[in-house]
């Protein structure tokens, strides 16, 4: 075996801690941020957060939620009418069902089908297949899991507990007080007809149903005011997932200013005890000690940095949405990274980061900024038009339109070319199908 050297010359592109923590910072949204900025202060002697900061972070809004459905005047369906305490569907159901007696058999049997029961409230495992995991002798019979599933329907919000989407509506329409005949057409449309309803040929449910045009409509109304997804209100709420902007923009003495969110924005300070310990008996202390301070200061400035960019960045894209700022999303600028990058002199990976996951507060919402980044399309005089700002025209004009003779994608097209847009039918359906609106044969009120 023959042993020989060789040179060889490459080149490596290596990012310093400090470049790797500043990347890492200017990507975190506003909750991983103060997660990231909690995990930093338990890990670092010498870091501490701002006295006000500290107590607004520690302190843990309350949220209550409740919920009262009606339909008109002649119905009332209060399910939710007592306050839901940012419970699981399961904590509520246990706790709800705990009244009841039960022997030590049923109460295994219940909790099986509780474990079994979804977010959305459904019961997702069929009972012969539940009845397999359950270890009793003698063997549990499909009868006992009938009785014990009733319990559970019966005995929490309507539609708890139900197998399939017509089970969960007409759970819920067996408490609702009003008309007993149009109760009646809405529970043969859940149990019979849902297909149906949902290719709205209303032609063929008024034959199925004996029923007129008015009665019709009226149950179809009292469907679409019951939850196809009962459980959903009992996701448990966390403060984190509420948006939080991290720029707000204000009309100021006729000009659109944009400031940081200050509440947001964790503030760190070096710990002084510490400091001066270290800067006076420097010799007693070791390298990693050292190095554990000039992290320290080295996240106090890249925070620092990070706030500097999102407000930079936020002033560059409004600066370009003046018309938006006065009028609304019709008049929405079309934008790419590269427009921002360019004026702020950044690299456009840069400004990728800086806009996702961080929000601004405008007067017609709070939106994403990468929100006001996408295409153009060219109009009849040259200008362009932002791909967001049609898409919204198009909501808009299906929203007004006749429902019983709405808007094909071509007269859709056509009406936009008469406003000055230049778009093709084959586009509108695009956006459409985005927007997840119907085609016009099946928006349309027979």
């Amino acid at each position: 075996m023959k042993l020989s050297f060789n040179l060889k010359l490459s080149q490596s592109l290596k990012l310093t801690p400090l470049l790797q923590q500043s990347i890492k910072l200017l990507q975190a949204s506003q909750s991983e941020l103060n997660q990231l900025i909690e995990d930093y202060v338990n890990d670092n002697i010498f870091l501490e957060l701002e006295e006000n900061i500290e107590n607004n972070l520690s302190a843990q809004p309350s949220f209550n939620s409740s919920k009262e459905i009606s339909f008109k005047n002649d119905y009332s369906y209060e399910v939710f009418d007592s306050e839901i305490k940012n419970q699981t569907l399961k904590e509520y159901l246990i706790e709800n069902l705990s009244i009841l007696s039960f022997s030590d058999r049923d109460q295994i049997i219940l909790l099986i089908l509780i474990d079994s029961i979804d977010d959305d409230g459904y019961l997702i495992e069929p009972l012969e297949k539940i009845l397999e995991i359950i270890p009793f002798e003698p063997k549990a019979e499909v009868k006992e899991l009938q009785n014990i599933l009733k319990l559970i329907q019966n005995c929490s919000s309507p539609g708890i507990g139900a197998r399939n989407l017509s089970e969960c509506l007409s759970l819920q329409l067996k408490i609702i007080k009003g008309e007993t005949k149009l109760i009646n057409i809405a529970d043969r449309i859940c149990n019979e007809s849902l297909n149906i309803l949902g290719n709205k040929n209303y032609k063929v449910l008024k034959q199925n149903l004996n029923c007129n045009d008015e009665e019709l409509s009226e149950a179809i109304k009292l469907i679409k005011s019951l939850n196809p997804k009962p459980g959903q209100v009992f996701q448990r709420i966390k403060p984190q997932d509420f948006i939080k902007p991290d720029t707000k923009v204000q009309k100021l003495n006729n000009n659109w200013e944009v400031s940081l969110v200050e509440d947001n924005f964790s503030k760190l300070k070096i710990n002084d005890n510490y400091k001066e310990i270290i800067d006076k008996e420097s010799d007693k202390f070791d390298k990693e000690s050292k190095d554990k301070l000039q992290e320290a200061k080295w996240l106090i400035k890249n925070l620092r940095d990070r706030s500097i960019t999102i407000l930079r960045v936020s002033r560059a894209i409004m600066k370009k949405q003046n018309d938006f700022l006065d009028n609304g999303k019709l008049l929405l600028k079309p934008l790419i990274l590269k427009n921002i990058a360019e004026e702020l002199d950044l690299h456009e990976s840069t400004i990728s980061r800086v806009t996702s996951n961080k929000f601004i507060s405008t007067p017609h919402g709070i939106f994403e900024l990468k929100y006001f980044f996408g295409s153009a399309i060219k109009n009849h005089d040259g200008n362009d038009h932002s791909s967001k700002a049609i898409i919204f025209r198009i909501k808009e004009l299906i929203k007004n339109e006749n429902a019983s003779n709405p808007y094909s994608d071509e007269q859709l097209s056509i009406l936009l070319m008469d406003e000055g847009i230049n778009i093709a039918r084959r586009t509108i359906a695009k956006y459409r199908i985005a927007l997840k609106i119907l085609p016009s044969n099946q928006r349309k009120n027979k």
